[in-house]
């Protein structure tokens, strides 16, 4: 009988650092809880309520900023693209794109500029941050291109390459909001997501502030 209580005695030891172990591993780190809190304060959300209402409404945004580019590109440069004279616009000089290229590459890049330059932010990671830029710059090339070929060479009419130029900044601009919305919403998703797993609020305390300002307010007992 010893020698089993002793066994028992044994086992009840070993048990707590498996269930310590467990609670860190379950624990937010802090780089977790750094990212959240920069998440939060750039985004400025009152709490887990609000999050939810702003996780839906940059979706539905982003959504409807991508079917509206969507659709520009579709009746600007494939509808109607012969007709607005993107056929007598000069290849590009890098790359040797024609304008019909030109309308699925730039908004390619500012997608990935766009998530480069959030990644970089929200991680503080210099290197990508650093390639987002570069390839914002190249998009803004291709999309300024059309006009300064215009003002070196003189070949083409200044409406067809201020046309091109504008529609391919309207793409761009949608591209990027309907980008930089998904982004949002799906870093708030995360947020809301960590901290229900986790049991942990990273909002301010407002009503203990205010149960204060209350305490100060009362009249001295008599």
């Amino acid at each position: 009988m010893v020698l089993g209580g002793g066994r028992l005695d044994d086992g009840a030891p070993a048990a707590e650092p498996a269930a310590e172990a467990a609670e860190i591993d379950d624990a937010p780190t802090a780089y977790n809880l750094e990212l959240m809190e920069s998440i939060i304060q750039r985004l400025q959300p009152n709490d887990r309520h609000q999050i939810r209402d702003m996780i839906s409404e940059r979706a539905r945004m982003s959504g409807a900023l991508g079917m509206a580019c969507v659709l520009f590109w579709w009746v600007s440069v494939q509808m109607g693209g012969d007709s607005l004279g993107d056929a007598d616009i000069p290849a590009s000089l890098i790359g040797k794109f024609d304008f019909h290229q030109l309308s699925l590459l730039v908004p390619a890049l500012v997608v990935v500029a766009t998530i480069m330059t959030s990644i970089g932010r929200e991680k503080g990671q210099a290197s990508t941050s650093n390639v987002g830029g570069i390839l914002a710059i190249l998009a803004l090339f291709y999309i300024l291109e059309p006009i300064g070929m215009m003002t070196l060479t003189g070949n083409v009419d200044a409406q067809t390459v201020a046309v091109a130029s504008g529609r391919l900044a309207t793409i761009a601009v949608l591209i990027h909001l309907a980008t930089k919305m998904m982004i949002d919403s799906l870093l708030l998703e995360w947020v809301r997501t960590t901290m229900m797993n986790m049991d942990i609020d990273l909002f301010p305390k407002q009503q203990d502030s205010g149960e204060e300002s209350h305490a100060d307010e009362a009249p001295p007992l008599a």
